[in-house]
Order: C-alpha cells, then structure tokens, then sequence
C-alpha cells in the first residue's frame, strides 16, 4: 500500500511529564537484567501514566467507545494494561512486518479489519511499546485512513520513541495527537534507541523463544555470539558438553583414574572460578566430577559459563 504523503499540520506530540516515577519506570524498562515479568510490569505501569497524560488532553478519551489495536507482540502488555482503563473499550490485533534494511512493511490483520466500523468501534486508538525509525506505525496509520475512505481519525500511544520517527507519525492524515512515555534521545543507524533497551523488547517482554536443543543466551548477552560458542562445545558438535532440558546450562561428566585426579582437577576448576567470579554447580563421587555451568541472574548462559567450560577441558 503507497502511504499518503498530502500535507497536513502536525499533530500535537505529548510526552507524559518526567518525574520520579517515570524515570524510574524508563531505567527499569532499559535495564539489561529485565525479566519479562518485570518488563510486563514496568510496560503496565508506563501505560496508566501515559493514558492519564492522555486524558488530562483530551477527556473524552475515557467517556466515549474506543477501539484499542496494539501492534504485536510488543503492545501486548499495553492492551492488558489499558483496557481496564477504558471501560468501553474493544480491540482489533494488528500484526506488522518488515523486511530487514528496508521500510517495506506488511500490516496483517488477525480477524476482522476495523473497517467497515462495527456500530460501537468509537475511537481509534494505536498502541505500540518501541518506535523507532516510525516505518511500521506510519504504515499502519496509512492503511487504517485508506481503509476508511479517508475518514478515520486515531490518536497514538506509545512507550519508547524517537523524536524523529513521532514526527513523521504527528505528521501522518488522520493522527489527532500522539502520547510518548519517554522521549529517546535518537535512534541509531542500526535501528535502536538510544539509550538503549539492551535487547529485542519483544525478547524482554516474553522471553526468549525456545527451541529445543538449542542454547539460550542470558538476557544482555550477545545472543547469536554466545548461542555459536555453546554449540561448539556440544557432544553432537564434536565436543563433549550437553545442554540441559531447557537449553539454559551446559553440562559434563568428568571421569579420572582416581579419586586424587578428580580432587586436583576440582581444585584447578574452583582456582578458575575464584578468578573469574563465577561457580559451577558440581558433584563428586569418588573419580567422577559432574559439572554443569549456567548462569541464574540473568537467567541463561552467558560467555563467561563458556568460557569456564572450556577452561575445564583444558584441564583434562
């Protein structure tokens, strides 16, 4: 679908008011050590503040219907936290794509599109947690006006953004105002804000996907480095390490002529570990040591459980 580019003046953009609170909410939210559940938290809490910005705007906001479409997966927790809010509320699911490098995106509707409107749709209100470079929401906002004929009118309430991807959002037809938790302070080449979230926000928001077999790198982690350093270190790899059931440990069983090998082999290993900070979780019977390294905030493995398994290798 070609966006409309016809000009129009800006709508207004509204940060909700930095305080305490908000900061502490944004710090949580950019925190490497996030758990999902805290994300979801952080996510739920972020959104009252900024629906109450949006209604000290705009009072209608809460007396009127409102059809909620979060932009998933990230705007989940959005929805969650505003429908209650917004006692007569709906929503429609919206999923968006888009092709890596590009600003090619695919609006996908999970059931019923919003228009023709059911009698009692009311409102239009847009959901998303992170914008970044604006390409998916400025699509989603265009869809929704030629959907409509040009009628539709939507209002935008997001978490995280880029002062330059609002701006083309404000600029969008059909976008009466836009509310922002917390403004970034740019969005990078790659395509982050800066200050960073330290990780896919839909990862903090709902975990890693599991796979099984696979390795599941701790939250902050340099995922695709850390997942091809365990691999390497797998039986099926021509290693000697397994993984646990849930992907979140690598572990080995050590077997020495005696129980004097297996003990002076214990002592270089908890040498290692007294260097680098960082312990295993072991057992020892008699010649046998098993060992199996993982790390529990955050959870999941990191390079330095790698790192400790490879240094015990080198000790055998």
């Amino acid at each position: 679908m070609t966006i409309n580019t016809d000009s129009k003046d800006p709508a207004p953009i509204i940060e909700v008011p930095s305080t305490p609170a908000r900061e502490a909410l944004m710090k949580d939210l950019c925190a490497p050590s996030a758990t999902p559940k805290s994300t979801q938290d952080t996510i739920h809490a972020l959104t009252h503040q900024i629906l109450t910005t949006a209604q000290n705007h705009d009072p209608t906001i809460i007396q009127s219907p409102t059809t909620l479409i979060p932009i998933l997966r990230g705007a989940l927790p959005m929805l969650v936290a505003a429908q209650p809010a917004l006692p007569q509320s709906s929503s429609i699911l919206a999923r968006c794509s888009k092709t890596k490098g590009t600003a090619d995106v695919v609006v996908e509707w999970l059931g019923r599109r919003p228009f023709p409107p059911a009698q009692d749709d009311g409102k239009i209100i847009v959901l998303d947690t992170i914008v970044a470079t604006g390409d998916t929401i400025v699509q989603l906002c265009a869809e929704l006006r030629a959907l409509s004929g040009g009628t539709a009118s939507m209002v935008v309430l997001c978490c995280y953004a880029a002062p330059a991807a609002l701006e083309r959002v404000a600029a969008c037809l059909g976008v009466e105002y836009v509310v922002v938790g917390s403004l970034a302070e740019r969005c990078d080449e790659r395509g982050y804000l800066v200050p960073y979230t330290h990780g896919d926000i839909g990862d903090k928001i709902y975990g890693e996907r599991f796979v099984a077999g696979k390795p599941v790198a701790a939250t902050g982690e340099d995922v695709s480095r850390v997942v091809k350093m365990a691999e390497e270190l797998l039986v099926e790899n021509g290693g000697a390490w397994r993984l646990d059931g849930e992907g979140l440990a690598i572990q080995r069983d050590f077997q020495f002529p005696g129980f004097k090998q297996a003990w002076t082999f214990m002592n270089k290993v908890a040498d290692a570990a007294k260097e680098h900070r960082h312990h295993p979780e072991w057992t020892n019977t008699y010649n046998n040591v098993s060992i199996r390294w993982t790390t529990h905030q955050p959870k999941g493995l990191t390079e330095l459980d790698v790192i400790m398994a490879r240094l015990c290798d080198s000790y055998v």
